[in-house]
């Protein structure tokens, strides 16, 4: 079979050179796309590959864990602590020194545990895009890995099936759950045919997006992007650009960790002034001074804090929620207020009637609430409602 011409595509090794915009006329897009019915030959496919690079969202690279683990080390209470029990090793109290620099690594090691095991888990959630994929090359159709799509394929999606890429509907229907892109849980329906002028990309009746799935329908669609091209490559690339703030935890243990140092040097430095002034040896004054510093550092508060954050973090992963850092544990629980529209997306969008009356004998207003449960409630008749009209309120 002969290749498909190379076209618009661009040089190896390059970006795109101009951008497509996927509600173009289909015929234009299968120019610019340089593709047709029968999709690439698998030659012309693998020059793609290597020109737009795998179909793969990009993640961040990870912190390295000695990076972690200096961040965790030099925590502002972590600080007091290693000047704590450097005076303690200076005033020859080594079984405290000991102990606070145990307290401090155990404390750092337990903390970084937690969040690594919350970002792994994050990075299970975060795999949207299915494994392998149903593309037509060279005339036929063929199961290939999705990490292999390139614009201008032609793939087969049917009922069930997760959407490798951002795609073009050239054939058939399809109902899409669009709700990771969206927050709208009611599938929607998607046919090939022309685009809608001036409408997002979103609401284009004949494009599919990566990482959505099928609910219903056939269709046969052509690739127009892939990888961090995609919709769901521009949102983890958004993602992974925010900036790491403080949060309020973090800020309010570091006053009180400045707080708790100063006050301790103001006491040990009043108190050396005093013990000479008495006529204490200046040796002596020093050691009361410095058993005094050690004395106002308060060695359990971190692994408290660590710990009480810890069981928060244990308490939402039970309700289904993955938190990646343990402070912003306590930045849910100083939220006022949330603004959102979604509620489908918050609650699960299933509305229930526990019970009903006829409207002849509607009992007394009343309010309840049923325990969430995973479990419908059984359907119940009001013992006096038997015979009643079947018109219900």
């Amino acid at each position: 079979m002969t290749e498909a011409p190379t076209g618009h595509l661009p040089p190896q090794g390059g970006a795109p050179s101009t951008p497509r915009d996927p509600s173009d006329p289909l015929p234009l897009l299968r120019r610019e796309l340089n593709t047709g019915a029968d999709g690439l030959s698998t030659r012309e496919a693998e020059r793609r590959l290597a020109v737009y690079g795998p179909n793969e969202v990009r993640r961040k690279g990870h912190t390295s864990l000695g990076r972690e683990l200096v961040r965790q080390l030099v925590h502002p209470l972590a600080l007091l602590l290693w000047a704590a029990a450097a005076m303690a090793f200076v005033a020859d109290i080594r079984v405290l020194g000991i102990a606070i620099v145990a307290i401090v690594l155990v404390n750092a090691a337990f903390a970084l545990l937690q969040e690594r095991q919350a970002e792994q888990a994050v990075e299970t959630l975060a795999k949207y895009l299915p494994e392998h994929a149903m593309v037509i090359r060279d005339g036929k159709s063929r199961q290939t890995e999705a990490r292999t799509l390139v614009p201008g394929d032609i793939i087969a999606l049917d009922e069930g099936d997760k959407v490798p890429a951002d795609v073009r509907l050239v054939d058939g229907g399809l109902e899409v759950d669009l709700s990771m892109l969206t927050g709208e849980s009611t599938p929607a329906q998607r046919i090939a045919g022309p685009g809608t002028a001036g409408s997002p990309l979103l609401q284009e009746p004949n494009l599919v997006f990566s990482g959505t799935t099928c609910t219903a329908g056939q269709a046969r669609a052509m690739v127009f992007a892939t990888g961090d091209r995609t919709e769901l490559g521009r949102i983890a690339a958004l993602s992974q650009r925010t900036r790491r703030d403080p949060s309020p935890l973090e800020q309010q243990v570091k006053k009180v960790a400045w707080l708790i140092a100063a006050v301790a040097v103001a006491m040990g430095a009043l108190f050396l002034v005093l013990g000479v002034a008495v006529g204490l040896p200046l040796t002596d004054a020093l050691m009361f001074a410095i058993g005094l510093l050690v004395a106002n550092v308060p060695e359990g508060l971190l692994p408290t804090i660590t710990l009480a954050l810890a069981v928060g973090v244990r308490l939402l992963a039970r309700q289904g929620a993955v938190v990646k850092r343990l402070s912003a544990v306590e930045t849910l629980g100083s939220t006022n207020v949330i603004c959102t529209d979604k509620t489908g997306t918050l609650t699960q969008n299933k509305m229930r009637l526990p019970s009903r009356a006829a409207r002849s004998r509607f009992p007394s207003p009343s309010c309840r609430s049923w325990p969430s449960t995973s479990e419908p409630r059984p359907f119940r008749r009001w013992p006096w409602a038997a015979n009643a009209p079947s018109r219900a309120v």
